[in-house]
Protein backbone atom coordinates (compact mmCIF):
# COMPACT_ATOMS: atom_id res chain seq x y z
CA UNK A 1 0.00 0.00 0.00
CA UNK A 2 1.20 3.92 -0.54
CA UNK A 3 1.11 6.31 0.97
CA UNK A 4 -1.15 8.21 -1.32
CA UNK A 5 -3.46 5.46 -1.52
CA UNK A 6 -3.58 5.18 2.11
CA UNK A 7 -4.55 8.14 2.07
CA UNK A 8 -7.15 8.19 -0.36
CA UNK A 9 -8.69 5.07 0.90
CA UNK A 10 -9.33 6.77 4.14
CA UNK A 11 -10.30 10.42 3.08
CA UNK A 12 -14.04 9.39 4.56
CA UNK A 13 -17.18 9.66 6.50
CA UNK A 14 -21.47 10.32 8.92
CA UNK A 15 -25.90 9.52 8.74
CA UNK A 16 -29.45 10.97 9.37
CA UNK A 17 -30.32 14.10 8.28
CA UNK A 18 -32.98 16.76 8.96
CA UNK A 19 -32.59 19.52 6.06
CA UNK A 20 -32.13 23.31 7.53
CA UNK A 21 -31.36 24.99 4.11
CA UNK A 22 -31.41 24.60 0.18
CA UNK A 23 -28.47 27.10 -0.34
CA UNK A 24 -24.94 25.66 -0.77
CA UNK A 25 -23.02 27.43 1.78
CA UNK A 26 -19.54 28.68 1.72
CA UNK A 27 -16.60 26.46 3.34
CA UNK A 28 -14.85 28.61 6.34
CA UNK A 29 -12.13 29.62 5.56
CA UNK A 30 -10.25 29.00 9.04
CA UNK A 31 -11.16 25.24 8.93
CA UNK A 32 -9.89 23.28 12.16
CA UNK A 33 -7.34 20.73 10.86
CA UNK A 34 -7.14 18.49 14.33
CA UNK A 35 -9.55 16.29 14.99
CA UNK A 36 -10.33 12.21 15.76
CA UNK A 37 -12.90 10.03 14.89
CA UNK A 38 -14.39 6.72 13.95
CA UNK A 39 -13.94 5.25 10.31
CA UNK A 40 -16.96 3.51 9.39
CA UNK A 41 -16.52 1.11 5.40
CA UNK A 42 -19.17 -0.63 4.42
CA UNK A 43 -19.62 -2.93 0.99
CA UNK A 44 -22.74 -4.77 -0.04
CA UNK A 45 -23.34 -8.03 1.45
CA UNK A 46 -20.72 -7.19 4.32
CA UNK A 47 -20.44 -6.70 8.03
CA UNK A 48 -19.17 -3.16 8.43
CA UNK A 49 -16.14 -2.34 9.86
CA UNK A 50 -14.82 0.32 11.57
CA UNK A 51 -10.95 1.95 13.19
CA UNK A 52 -10.09 5.05 14.99
CA UNK A 53 -8.71 7.96 12.86
CA UNK A 54 -7.00 10.82 14.24
CA UNK A 55 -5.66 13.57 12.42
CA UNK A 56 -3.34 17.11 12.46
CA UNK A 57 -2.53 19.04 9.58
CA UNK A 58 -1.25 16.83 7.66
CA UNK A 59 -0.35 14.31 10.16
CA UNK A 60 -3.02 11.06 10.16
CA UNK A 61 -3.21 8.30 12.72
CA UNK A 62 -5.22 4.93 11.72
CA UNK A 63 -5.86 2.19 14.04
CA UNK A 64 -7.89 -0.46 12.94
CA UNK A 65 -7.82 -4.89 12.47
CA UNK A 66 -6.89 -6.48 9.61
CA UNK A 67 -7.13 -10.07 8.66
CA UNK A 68 -7.85 -10.49 12.50
CA UNK A 69 -4.97 -8.25 13.52
CA UNK A 70 -4.44 -5.17 15.39
CA UNK A 71 -3.03 -2.27 13.31
CA UNK A 72 -1.55 0.93 13.45
CA UNK A 73 -0.85 3.39 10.60
CA UNK A 74 1.23 6.42 10.64
CA UNK A 75 1.19 8.49 8.30
CA UNK A 76 3.53 11.83 7.65
CA UNK A 77 3.41 12.91 4.39
CA UNK A 78 5.41 16.16 4.67
CA UNK A 79 8.26 14.06 5.64
CA UNK A 80 7.27 11.35 2.99
CA UNK A 81 7.18 8.81 5.94
CA UNK A 82 4.34 5.66 6.69
CA UNK A 83 4.83 3.70 9.57
CA UNK A 84 3.01 0.47 9.85
CA UNK A 85 3.26 -0.73 13.60
CA UNK A 86 1.81 -4.33 15.28
CA UNK A 87 1.07 -3.21 18.41
CA UNK A 88 1.07 -7.04 19.96
CA UNK A 89 4.70 -7.74 19.41
CA UNK A 90 5.97 -3.85 19.35
CA UNK A 91 7.14 -4.26 16.06
CA UNK A 92 7.17 -1.79 12.93
CA UNK A 93 8.20 -0.83 9.71
CA UNK A 94 9.12 2.12 7.89
CA UNK A 95 7.69 2.87 4.19
CA UNK A 96 9.15 6.36 2.24
CA UNK A 97 8.12 8.11 -0.44
CA UNK A 98 8.21 11.27 -1.89
CA UNK A 99 7.34 14.12 0.63
CA UNK A 100 3.97 16.00 0.20
CA UNK A 101 4.57 19.73 1.02
CA UNK A 102 2.50 21.28 3.90
CA UNK A 103 -0.41 23.62 2.46
CA UNK A 104 -3.32 25.30 4.50
CA UNK A 105 -5.83 23.69 4.27
CA UNK A 106 -8.10 26.81 3.00
CA UNK A 107 -5.28 27.18 0.85
CA UNK A 108 -5.73 26.76 -3.39
CA UNK A 109 -4.95 23.08 -4.41
CA UNK A 110 -5.27 22.47 -8.01
CA UNK A 111 -5.96 19.10 -9.15
CA UNK A 112 -2.25 18.53 -10.50
CA UNK A 113 -1.22 17.13 -7.18
CA UNK A 114 -3.22 14.28 -7.04
CA UNK A 115 -2.55 13.53 -10.90
CA UNK A 116 1.22 14.32 -10.66
CA UNK A 117 2.19 11.38 -13.34
CA UNK A 118 -0.23 12.83 -15.77
CA UNK A 119 1.17 13.55 -18.94
CA UNK A 120 -0.96 17.05 -19.40
CA UNK A 121 -2.77 18.48 -16.29
CA UNK A 122 -4.27 21.94 -17.73
CA UNK A 123 -6.58 24.71 -16.82
CA UNK A 124 -8.44 25.40 -19.76
CA UNK A 125 -11.30 27.74 -18.58
CA UNK A 126 -13.97 28.66 -15.63
CA UNK A 127 -17.49 26.73 -15.02
CA UNK A 128 -20.49 26.67 -12.71
CA UNK A 129 -22.08 23.83 -10.71
CA UNK A 130 -24.89 24.43 -8.38
CA UNK A 131 -23.62 28.17 -7.97
CA UNK A 132 -20.17 27.61 -7.34
CA UNK A 133 -17.53 28.87 -9.47
CA UNK A 134 -15.15 26.13 -10.67
CA UNK A 135 -12.13 25.55 -13.13
CA UNK A 136 -12.13 23.36 -15.97
CA UNK A 137 -9.07 21.27 -16.03
CA UNK A 138 -8.05 18.54 -18.84
CA UNK A 139 -6.16 15.75 -18.14
CA UNK A 140 -4.34 12.79 -19.72
CA UNK A 141 -2.08 9.85 -18.45
CA UNK A 142 -0.14 10.14 -22.02
CA UNK A 143 0.36 12.84 -24.70
CA UNK A 144 -1.71 10.94 -27.76
CA UNK A 145 -4.73 10.18 -25.04
CA UNK A 146 -7.91 12.39 -25.57
CA UNK A 147 -8.36 14.61 -21.88
CA UNK A 148 -10.09 13.65 -19.48
CA UNK A 149 -11.86 17.04 -19.25
CA UNK A 150 -13.16 18.05 -15.06
CA UNK A 151 -14.86 20.82 -13.80
CA UNK A 152 -12.70 21.28 -10.17
CA UNK A 153 -13.77 23.22 -7.15
CA UNK A 154 -10.23 23.86 -5.27
CA UNK A 155 -12.21 24.76 -2.38
CA UNK A 156 -13.65 21.20 -1.92
CA UNK A 157 -10.62 19.71 -3.50
CA UNK A 158 -12.60 17.72 -5.22
CA UNK A 159 -13.94 17.44 -9.30
CA UNK A 160 -17.78 18.02 -9.44
CA UNK A 161 -17.66 16.51 -12.68
CA UNK A 162 -16.07 14.52 -15.23
CA UNK A 163 -16.31 14.02 -18.87
CA UNK A 164 -14.82 11.02 -20.06
CA UNK A 165 -13.39 10.18 -23.19
CA UNK A 166 -15.15 7.03 -23.27
CA UNK A 167 -18.67 9.46 -23.10
CA UNK A 168 -19.12 8.32 -19.08
CA UNK A 169 -19.64 11.44 -17.19
CA UNK A 170 -19.65 12.03 -13.72
CA UNK A 171 -21.73 14.92 -12.19
CA UNK A 172 -22.46 16.35 -8.66
CA UNK A 173 -24.86 18.55 -7.91
CA UNK A 174 -25.85 19.98 -4.42
CA UNK A 175 -29.03 19.13 -2.78
CA UNK A 176 -29.04 20.80 0.52
CA UNK A 177 -27.46 21.82 3.66
CA UNK A 178 -28.29 19.19 6.00
CA UNK A 179 -27.32 18.00 10.17
CA UNK A 180 -25.70 14.98 10.42
CA UNK A 181 -24.66 13.63 14.09
CA UNK A 182 -24.89 17.32 15.24
CA UNK A 183 -22.96 18.36 12.73
CA UNK A 184 -23.80 20.65 9.32
CA UNK A 185 -22.63 19.19 5.89
CA UNK A 186 -23.79 19.85 2.28
CA UNK A 187 -25.71 17.22 0.67
CA UNK A 188 -24.67 16.47 -2.73
CA UNK A 189 -26.12 13.81 -5.46
CA UNK A 190 -23.50 11.64 -7.60
CA UNK A 191 -24.71 10.53 -10.88
CA UNK A 192 -22.67 8.13 -13.37
CA UNK A 193 -24.02 7.78 -16.85
CA UNK A 194 -22.34 5.36 -19.18
CA UNK A 195 -23.29 5.58 -23.09
CA UNK A 196 -25.77 2.67 -23.26
CA UNK A 197 -25.84 1.78 -19.80
CA UNK A 198 -28.33 2.35 -16.70
CA UNK A 199 -27.40 5.29 -14.43
CA UNK A 200 -25.94 5.04 -11.18
CA UNK A 201 -26.29 7.38 -8.65
CA UNK A 202 -24.71 8.03 -4.61
CA UNK A 203 -24.34 10.82 -2.71
CA UNK A 204 -21.76 12.90 -0.80
CA UNK A 205 -21.81 14.94 2.48
CA UNK A 206 -18.66 17.43 3.22
CA UNK A 207 -17.86 19.35 6.33
CA UNK A 208 -17.36 22.86 5.23
CA UNK A 209 -15.69 23.53 9.01
CA UNK A 210 -13.41 20.48 9.16
CA UNK A 211 -13.03 20.73 5.00
CA UNK A 212 -13.56 17.00 4.91
CA UNK A 213 -16.19 14.65 3.46
CA UNK A 214 -17.82 13.19 6.12
CA UNK A 215 -20.18 10.42 4.55
CA UNK A 216 -20.06 8.94 1.08
CA UNK A 217 -22.74 6.67 -0.39
CA UNK A 218 -21.05 5.38 -3.79
CA UNK A 219 -22.61 4.07 -7.20
CA UNK A 220 -22.87 0.33 -6.31
CA UNK A 221 -23.04 0.35 -2.51
CA UNK A 222 -19.89 1.01 -1.12
CA UNK A 223 -20.09 3.33 1.99
CA UNK A 224 -17.61 5.54 3.86
CA UNK A 225 -18.60 7.53 6.73
CA UNK A 226 -16.94 9.29 10.05
CA UNK A 227 -19.06 8.86 13.08
CA UNK A 228 -18.10 10.53 16.33
CA UNK A 229 -16.53 13.17 15.16
CA UNK A 230 -14.66 15.18 18.17
CA UNK A 231 -12.27 18.80 17.52
CA UNK A 232 -9.34 18.85 19.06
CA UNK A 233 -5.45 19.65 18.95
CA UNK A 234 -4.03 15.82 18.97
CA UNK A 235 -0.83 14.28 21.29
CA UNK A 236 1.70 14.60 18.83
CA UNK A 237 2.79 11.59 20.41
CA UNK A 238 0.06 9.61 18.27
CA UNK A 239 2.72 10.56 15.26
CA UNK A 240 5.55 8.89 16.76
CA UNK A 241 6.59 5.02 16.80
CA UNK A 242 7.32 4.31 20.64
CA UNK A 243 10.92 4.14 21.39
CA UNK A 244 11.55 1.00 22.52
CA UNK A 245 9.78 -0.93 19.77
CA UNK A 246 11.48 -3.06 17.52
CA UNK A 247 12.35 -1.81 13.61
CA UNK A 248 11.74 -4.32 11.02
CA UNK A 249 12.40 -4.98 7.33
CA UNK A 250 9.47 -3.40 5.17
CA UNK A 251 8.15 -6.31 2.54
CA UNK A 252 9.35 -6.30 -0.65
CA UNK A 253 7.52 -4.84 -3.01
CA UNK A 254 5.65 -7.41 -5.22
CA UNK A 255 7.54 -8.19 -8.41
CA UNK A 256 4.87 -6.87 -10.75
CA UNK A 257 5.17 -3.53 -9.59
Amino acid sequence: MTMQSAITALLLVVCTSATTAQTVQTPTSSASSSYSATAVHGLPGQPETSGKIVKSGQNMRLEFEQDGQAVIQILRPSEGLMYILNPVDQTYFEVRGPAVPATRSDGYTSPCVEAARMARCERIGTDTVSGIAVERWALASKPQDRALIILWDSTRRRALRQDFPDGSVMAMSFQAMEDLNGRMTEHWSIKITTPNQPANTGSWWFDPELRVVVREDLPGGEMRRLDDITIGTADESAFQVPQSWQKLDAPAAPANE
